[in-house]
């Protein structure tokens, strides 16, 4: 099968790192010599997810490994005699401001038990050696891929290999489901393969806003490394590194050997721009000069790398439902302004300005000459443009009464988040900066990963590259929700076509969207018996 057909039919679900394991499958040398391979789904599902919200489930991965998670919904009440309404969920009871306090899990809520009958149909401890495997539907290369574990991640397995299907070196059936091809990187053993087979890896953290330590680049041209470096190769790298940037600017230089200039050396595995973003894997010294390894592998020194925080916005839970509704919030920085006098339409500033990113209580709206302005019960005005409204819509025909669905608003810049009819959050969006970026529609939830890495998608203004963009859920080819830590300007387009969330509600709706990840997956797609993606309803 010819790679360019299966990187086709692997789509949108990892933009990239998906090709990669697909690579181990078919026996490729995806692989440079002195490194890692690229992987875009970053890296290992398993994580904890704490117990403030229900039981915890078993692993049974072997050693103490395996990641705890499968938390029971914590809205169910204890159906006994009449007595005031079911608990309200932790993620849905609102603080002082009216923000969550809590995420939803994001792992199943009610997983397959590994009970005997498990334990007999999938005896084998497997262990991901590789950067990262796809889970397949069925024991085909053409097959689905349904999931990805990451690296260190152990799952359990059959006993006996199928071939067939394109793998060399035969097919796994894995718990709870799908299959992995032995080839993209899976050790299974009788008993726990040892930890100390995986090159070191991050697990991500579940119950934080970014799933990863991300840090920035601060120089053009930084030089990333297969391995730690010698101060020669380093003053190698650097003056190669010029003599691109002298010629031909922020134009990414090749990766590959072959098409690079002959000057750069051999331990080089790429060049990173200032403004990129990489995750961090560790630390080591060599020379008594500091290097960070990112969760791909690569070496770079720590003094052109700098740590990024992200903004600590978050939207608002409505536990009225309809009644809190609408919600105003402030998108730009502006004073409240005051009629002169009354009726007049000329308007004076007053000596209030919201805080951009806030909410304020406005309660009609008027038009002045053809300029829309908001009013508060106290006659102050502002105008539209500086206020994002998330409003109730009606739900659509093909969305289930029951069903949990996003809608988001271009015009207005806002989400609004319904299970069923009823809207439970709202919050900003950024989306693309120009019309049909972001497709209008009724779409939903393809893919769903702890972070996936966003490198020189087709619509792009200049090259950018983001590893590990956190919570992100395709649901229209490569447009997907995530979070962006990089910047704060919730409420304004500026997006490549992505709807960018602040982290923290990029990971409140990843939890509150199906289909919930297995225990232990990095990413989970729809496939035969798991529910539906969520519904994501885009409008102009």
């Amino acid at each position: 099968m010819e790679r360019a057909r299966l990187i086709e039919m692997i789509g949108s679900f990892l933009l990239g790192g998906g090709v990669v394991a697909m690579a181990y499958e078919l026996g490729r040398d995806a692989a440079a010599p002195e490194g890692a391979p690229e992987v875009a789904a970053a890296h290992d599902a398993a994580a904890d997810e704490g117990a403030d919200a229900g039981a915890i489930a078993v692993s049974p991965y072997g050693d103490g490994d395996g990641a705890e998670g499968g938390r029971g919904d914590a809205d169910g009440g204890d159906g006994g005699e009449p007595a005031p309404a079911a608990p309200v969920p932790p993620w849905l009871a609102p603080d002082e401001a009216g923000r969550f306090q809590a995420f939803p899990p994001i792992y199943e809520a009610e997983p397959l038990p590994f009970d005997a009958a498990a334990e007999a149909e999938y005896p084998g401890h497997g262990l991901v050696t590789s950067l990262a495997v796809v889970i397949r539907e069925r024991p085909e290369l053409t097959a689905p891929v349904i999931g990805v574990l990451n690296a260190g991640t152990r799952v359990r397995t059959d006993k006996e290999r199928t071939f067939g299907g394109g793998c060399e070196q035969g097919w796994n059936k894995v718990f709870p489901r799908g299959w992995i091809c032995r080839l993209a990187g899976l050790r299974v053993e009788d008993a726990p393969p040892a930890g100390s087979l995986v090159v070191a890896s991050v697990r991500p953290n579940v119950e934080e806003s970014l799933p990863y330590e991300y840090w920035r680049v601060k120089d053009e041209m930084t030089p990333f490394f297969h391995r730690l470096p010698t101060f020669n190769e380093q003053d190698q790298a650097d003056a190669a590194g010029s003599a691109w940037y002298g010629k031909h600017g922020r134009e990414p230089m090749p990766t590959s050997p072959a098409e690079r200039p002959a000057d750069v050396p051999s331990v080089v595995k790429e060049y990173m721009n200032a403004g990129y973003y990489v995750t961090k894997g560790g630390e080591e010294v060599r020379m008594e000069r500091r290097f960070l390894r990112t969760l791909r592998g690569a070496y770079a020194r720590k003094y052109q790398l700098q740590p990024k925080e992200g903004p600590q916005f978050r939207g608002r839970v409505l536990p009225g439902g309809e009644a809190d509704l609408p919600v105003y919030f402030i998108v730009r920085q502006l004073p409240l302004m005051r009629r002169e006098s009354e009726g007049s339409d000329v308007l004076v500033e007053s000596d209030q300005t919201p805080e951009r990113l806030s909410t304020h209580p406005f309660v009609d709206q008027v038009h002045l000459g053809n300029k829309l302005f908001y009013v508060d019960a106290e006659g102050l005005l502002m105008r539209g443009y500086a206020v994002g409204k998330a409003a109730k819509i009606k739900r659509p025909p093909s969305v289930g009464p029951d069903e949990r669905w996003i809608h988001i608003d271009l015009s207005e810049q806002v989400l609004v988040a319904y299970e069923g009819d009823r809207p439970v959050f709202a919050t900003l969006v950024s989306t693309g900066k120009e019309p049909g970026m972001t497709p209008v529609g009724v779409h939903r939830v393809q893919t769903k990963l702890v972070a996936a890495s966003m490198r020189d998608q087709p619509e792009e203004d200049e090259a950018y590259s983001i590893d590990d963009v956190p919570w992100t859920q395709y649901f229209s080819g490569s447009v997907a929700l995530h979070g962006a830590f990089w910047h704060a300007g919730f409420g304004q387009v500026r997006s490549h076509g992505c709807v960018n969330l602040s982290p923290h509600d990029a990971r409140w709706l990843f939890g509150f969207t199906s289909p919930a990840l297995p225990l232990e997956w990095h990413a989970a797609a729809p496939t035969k018996g798991t529910p539906k993606g969520s519904p994501v309803v885009v409008t102009e």
